[in-house]
């Protein structure tokens, strides 16, 4: 307020005042001090009322109370990133979203559909989420470490049954086909070498067109069924690997509501799936792959364990008998193949103690989930230990680890600290407190230096009008005085300056009064005898 009203002043005083205006400058000076006057008489005139400053102040209180309480209190928003729409990730965070919503605690979970993974994980690039749900193969970002671990995919690469055609009673096929059928009479032979029968048996099995190795599949019709984990991406993995080109192979993205459509149409020799070993993506696959009572076969990936060592986002896997399920029950026999963990990831900088609230309430409803989305969802737990395959969020290892703060310990520090630092505040409020009271003997001085100035410029007053300039701007000082001792007040000794300091200015503009009137006058009568003359 001062520097505002300073600079005010300043300007009017120097576009009115003449050059060398010295009492306009002191009336300016006047006017100043008499604002601020004004000013700090109607705050202590507030400030007498004092149920009125009491119910501000109460209300004030109140109003940064309630703000602190509704920012401590109020919801976690958390943005995740899931696809495609209608898949076991988005079905994951709508249960998650209503078992937190039957509970109290203060999150709000918020859905952002993508069509796939690497829409996914554009969308935590972005910033549009603060979690995601990514396979191992695409979140491997150190600033998305992992909260949770869904579950396990596995990869099936699925042979349809062949289609059987049946002949007509009492045909040639028939008769053929019959006579294949009896048992031949057995004769004396030579026994075969083990070494030819082997070469024969993998013989017939290539000639007879059945796929039962990743490397048959080189110019093949593979369907890739959407809605899954599956990509192409990772079928290229195993292509890759077993030396097959991607543009060796015919690929096609089927809808699992066309795939049964597909296999009855003859358009596909083989169908890639990936996704929980008993969800029902590859339960419907091989339901669809299942011909007139015969199940399908398998591509086993017998490399699986060389694939893992070379790219660590997979592990090696042995499937037992019957896990597809289907009628019959599939597989027949153990199969090896690849699979890889689905994360629930989350950005570093999200909050921890927010994380770790959500951490807790996945562990602690991982029953309830499951049993919501079964055989779709088995959640774990990531390794907390220094060398794992992966990040896991600081948040989530406080709850892994039983190193969950409370609130005193997460803001202990800061309000230990502020406690110590507060002491420091307070002395420097006393210090400036100390200064402005300073300021007042200051501007006591500086009035009183005023008078003394007006003393000496009272003797050497050149005219009648300055000595009548001088007498307003004493006048104005007198005003300044008592606004002054009005806001402080003066002791004896103050006054006693004051006081005499008035004394002389007005002896002196007196005296200086007298002697310009009386050397006036003597000037005056020379002339009169001059024009009587």
């Amino acid at each position: 307020m001062k520097l505002w009203l300073t600079r005010l002043f300043s300007r009017g005083s120097k576009a009115a005042a003449p050059a060398g205006a010295e009492g306009h400058i002191a009336g300016t000076a006047m006017s100043l001090e008499s604002i601020e006057h004004m000013v700090q008489n109607r705050i202590r005139l507030f400030l007498r009322h004092t149920w009125l400053v009491t119910f501000l102040g109460t209300v004030v209180l109140a109003g940064l109370t309630g703000l602190a309480v509704y920012y401590v209190t109020k919801d976690t928003v958390m943005k995740v990133a899931a696809g495609p729409e209608g898949g076991i990730n988005t079905e994951f965070v709508q249960a998650l979203s209503k078992k937190i919503a039957k509970g109290r605690d203060r999150i709000d979970l918020q859905l952002v559909g993508t069509a796939g993974p690497k829409a996914t994980e554009q969308a935590i690039i972005d910033h549009d989420a603060d979690l995601a749900i990514l396979p191992s193969t695409i979140g491997k970002s150190p600033d998305w470490p992992v909260v949770a671990i869904l579950r396990q995919n596995v990869m099936a690469l699925i042979v349809p049954a062949p289609a059987v055609a049946k002949a007509a009673p009492g045909t040639a096929a028939n008769a053929a086909a019959e006579k294949a059928a009896k048992p031949a009479k057995k004769t004396k032979s030579a026994k075969p070498d083990k070494k030819t029968e082997k070469a024969d048996k993998t013989d017939q099995t290539d000639d007879d067109g059945k796929l039962t190795k990743v490397t048959q599949l080189a110019g093949r019709r593979i369907g890739i069924v959407n809605g899954n984990e599956a990509s192409a991406d990772l079928l290229n993995v195993v292509l890759g690997h077993y030396g097959v080109p991607l543009d060796k192979v015919q690929i096609s993205q089927i809808d699992p509501a066309n795939l049964a459509a597909a296999i009855h149409n003859d358009q596909v020799d083989a169908i890639f799936v990936a996704g929980p070993a008993t969800g029902r993506s590859i339960t419907d696959a091989v339901a669809a792959a299942t011909r007139d009572g015969a199940a399908p076969s398998f591509i086993e990936i017998d490399q699986a364990e060389g694939i893992a060592r070379r790219n660590l986002a997979f592990d090696s896997i042995e499937i037992d008998a019957g896990t597809f399920g289907g009628n019959p029950p599939t597989p027949a026999d153990s199969l090896k193949t690849l699979s890889f963990p689905e994360y629930l990831v989350a950005r570093n900088t999200f909050s921890h103690a927010a994380v770790t609230t959500l951490a807790r309430l996945i562990f602690s409803s991982r029953l309830a989930l499951a049993a919501a989305m079964p055989g779709e969802v088995k959640i774990q737990a990531p390794s907390t230990d220094k060398d794992a395959a992966a990040l896991v969020h600081p948040g989530a290892r406080a709850y892994l680890n039983d190193d969950e703060k409370s609130f005193f310990d997460r803001y202990g520090d800061q309000i230990f600290y502020g406690l110590l630092i507060f002491p420091i505040f307070g002395s420097a409020i006393a210090a400036i407190a100390t200064y402005f009271r300073g300021t007042h003997r200051t501007r006591r001085l500086r009035l009183l230096q005023r008078l003394l100035d007006l003393v000496r410029k009272a003797h050497a007053a050149p005219t009648l009008e300055a000595i009548d300039k001088f007498e307003r701007d004493v006048d104005n000082l007198v005003v300044a005085i008592i606004h002054q001792s009005e806001h402080e007040e003066y002791d004896q000794a103050v006054q006693m300056s004051f006081s005499l300091a008035l004394d002389q200015v007005r002896f002196a503009l007196a005296a200086r009064r007298a002697a310009l009137v009386e050397q006036g006058g003597a000037e005056s009568k020379p002339g009169d005898k001059a024009a009587a003359a």
